[in-house]
């Protein structure tokens, strides 16, 4: 028994030798890149990308533990009957896709997912577009990989399987433990974020945190969510689709100029499933958000503005690149196309802002480390607090979170833009706070929360207001989605969508004003830009709220539908069912409309 677990683990370091040499010709090949890379950053893509290494060898191992179960009671050569081809299958894809990766980043600059696929239906095209002699190299370098790694298979493997005794029944048991343990390989270990590619990515290059992902996961998590994020919406043809969309968006006019500096410092809070429904000044509870309701008469209150989706990850995208949540896939889960997006983050710091970061939890859940990475910022999570700080399920509760940034902005000695993320808002709701709300029911747990949360910001504002960055520094206060809570409000239900955004600081022209327009998180980018007078035409589905001309709409979806809200409309659109949920105020040109913006952005979705 003892020879068939060491010729397990054997054959598992064989898989992740194979996955490191894998590494390692990609960054041979794409030397023009890889040249460019510190040593450090070299080292740590080695080092970082072992996490996938490890769970697709748990993927792989899984499988094998299972023949291992059902041949303990046998000798080795019907293990190795089944051992080998299963072997020499895997060998030749994965050694394909490999080497075949090398070429297409190359081209194209991100690592093989599903994409390719798309180039399938049309082959004659695909294979036009590749130099014969490229072709013949790249299958010539596939057969080598793939008969050297055959080699070491059968050189060191053949003989140690056929030779294997019979076991019995104890070792069948031993193996299908081992086989069902390579679920915590395959998930990253024990935490709440189960692995994403995400979690690889530690630089600010790009090019080191894609050489860092082991393509043949990528492609596997891909295909695995190919239903989901490749679906196109075709409710016309695609040239009245964007015509109809361009209408929607145009937009000519002078801008309110609220502003008081070019350059002001500017802080966006991210407050966690902060509804309108708590907000006491837009017509939610006022005992919930005391310290919200009074800051708002000290700012710029947005008392029409909605989310652009139904998850934190969407609401982050939009807020901070200006595009709308998609109904059955979400962005921020392929590196490959929010690369391609545009960040506030990167714009501000071509003018020398700082760009920073802040999340009190797990950086990797939901995929926002790479999101980030790729923003270029600099992030401050619960791995930077001591571990008596970590006392919330998500992490560092949020007056911990609040009191880092206020010192870290003390110790600012340049233009910043800097992100905090709140998060004990958060179900389970369990906050470090003597009950003010009481009741053990969902909706009462979470209006303590949301007071806690309140509190902090109240506290914040209190010790911001006495520093002397105040003057030169705006912040803008907006949640990452709506809530079902409290009242179990519908997925489909437009008042879901509402939530709170607020504009403060020393730098604001006016105080105690309102702003009646209608619009989502994805305006932020254009309204904010416009402000600073940094040109924004990259944000393409973003509005500047601020213009007097500015078109008073808001778009957004949830789990396999979307919907419009204006002041005279009020369209949800079910795609399941291909009805409308909500219909108050349409014409068919307002449908019409609505289809195109879904269309539109669906089809640059697919084309990221």
């Amino acid at each position: 028994m003892k020879k068939r677990i060491s010729l397990f683990f054997e054959y598992s370091l064989f898989w992740m030798i194979f996955f490191i040499i894998g590494r390692l010709i990609f960054l041979a090949y794409n030397y023009p890149f890889t040249g460019k890379l510190t040593f450090s950053e070299f080292f740590l893509a080695n080092i970082y990308g072992l996490r996938l290494d490890l769970s697709l060898t748990g993927y792989i191992m899984g499988i094998v533990g299972l023949t291992f179960v059902f041949t303990s009671f046998s000798k080795g050569k019907i293990l190795y009957k089944i051992l080998s081809p299963f072997t020499y299958i895997f060998l030749f894809i994965f050694s394909f896709i490999i080497i075949s990766d090398c070429e297409l980043y190359r081209n194209w600059g991100f690592r093989m997912d599903s994409t390719p696929l798309l180039y399938l239906r049309t082959p004659s095209e695909a294979i036009a577009s590749v130099n014969a002699w490229m072709i013949v190299m790249l299958i010539l370098f596939m057969l080598i990989f793939f008969l050297a790694s055959a080699w070491v298979f059968h050189k060191f493997f053949k003989n140690k399987i056929i030779q294997l005794p019979a076991n019995n029944y104890i070792s069948a048991l031993i193996f299908l433990f081992i086989s069902s343990s390579m679920i915590l390989p395959i998930r990253g270990g024990v935490g709440i974020a189960p692995i994403n590619v995400g979690m690889v990515y530690f630089s600010k290059t790009n090019y080191a945190n894609n050489a860092a992902v082991n393509v043949v996961w990528n492609v596997g998590y891909s295909l695995a969510n190919l239903k989901s994020t490749n679906k196109s919406f075709n409710f016309m043809d695609d040239k009245k689709a964007d015509k109809t969309f361009a209408n929607l968006y145009s937009e000519n006019g002078e801008t309110k100029k609220l502003i008081n500096t070019d350059k002001p410092n500017v802080v966006i809070i991210i407050l966690e499933s902060f509804t309108s429904k708590i907000i006491g000044v837009l017509g939610g509870r006022p005992e919930v958000t005391p310290n919200f309701n009074k800051l708002s008469h000290e700012g710029i209150l947005f008392d029409n503005f909605y989310a652009s989706g139904d998850r934190s990850d969407k609401g982050i995208v939009a807020i901070l690149s200006g595009y709308p949540a998609q109904p059955t896939s979400s962005i921020i889960k392929s590196p490959q196309k929010t690369q391609n997006l545009p960040y506030l983050s990167r714009m501000l710091a071509k003018i020398d802002y700082s760009t920073s970061f802040y999340y009190g939890g797990d950086i990797n859940f939901a995929n926002m480390r790479s999101y980030f990475a790729n923003g270029g910022f600099n992030t401050v999570t619960k791995d930077d607090f001591k571990k008596s700080d970590c006392n919330s399920k998500w992490g560092v509760h949020d007056h911990i979170m609040f009191n880092k940034l206020l010192d870290d902005i003390d110790k600012e000695n340049q233009k910043f833009f800097k992100v905090l993320f709140t998060l004990s808002s958060h179900e389970p709701f369990d906050v470090p706070m003597k009950t003010i709300i009481n009741g053990d029911d969902e909706d009462n747990k979470f209006l303590n929360s949301a007071y806690y949360t309140d509190k902090c910001i109240g506290k914040f504002f209190d010790k911001a207001q006495k520093r002397d960055w105040w003057k030169n520094t705006i912040f803008i206060l907006v949640a990452d989605h709506g809530v079902r809570l409290p009242d179990n409000t519908p997925i489909n239900s437009i008042l879901k969508f509402k939530i709170p955004m607020l504009f403060l600081g020393g730098a604001l022209t006016k105080q105690d004003t309102v702003i009646h327009t209608y619009g989502s998180q994805i305006d932020i980018p254009k309204t904010l830009l416009t402000q600073l007078g940094i040109k924004n035409d990259k944000y393409r589905f973003s509005k500047n709220l601020l213009s007097k001309t500015s078109p008073s709409f808001a778009f957004f979806s949830y789990n396999n539908g979307f919907g419009f809200v204006s002041d005279s409309l009020q369209l949800v659109h079910d795609n399941v069912t291909n009805k409308y949920t909500t219909d108050i105020g349409s014409t068919e040109k307002n449908k019409d409309t609505l289809k195109a913006c879904l269309q539109v952005l669906i089809n640059d979705f697919n084309n990221r």
